[in-house]
């Protein structure tokens, strides 16, 4: 399932949540991280590093789901 924000009129795809505390100020090293999720952006939220896409298009995708009987 794909998770999404939407912030400032722009819906983001959230790759991967790392905790300011893990950083502890290394930017470069959240960089790292970034690149290599291949993500654009990075979020802060609350005491959240948010690592994201951005979102340039949408295709909403009806599915079926089936239901299970017990």
């Amino acid at each position: 399932m794909v998770k999404l924000i939407h912030m400032n009129d722009t819906y983001y795809q959230l790759v991967r949540t790392i905790r300011v505390s893990q950083v502890n100020g290394n930017m470069e090293g959240l960089k790292a991280w970034r690149d290599r999720l291949f993500c654009d952006h990075v979020l802060k939220y609350q005491e959240n590093y948010l690592v994201v896409r951005k979102v340039e298009e949408v295709e909403i995708i009806e599915e079926e789901v089936e239901l299970l009987e017990k």
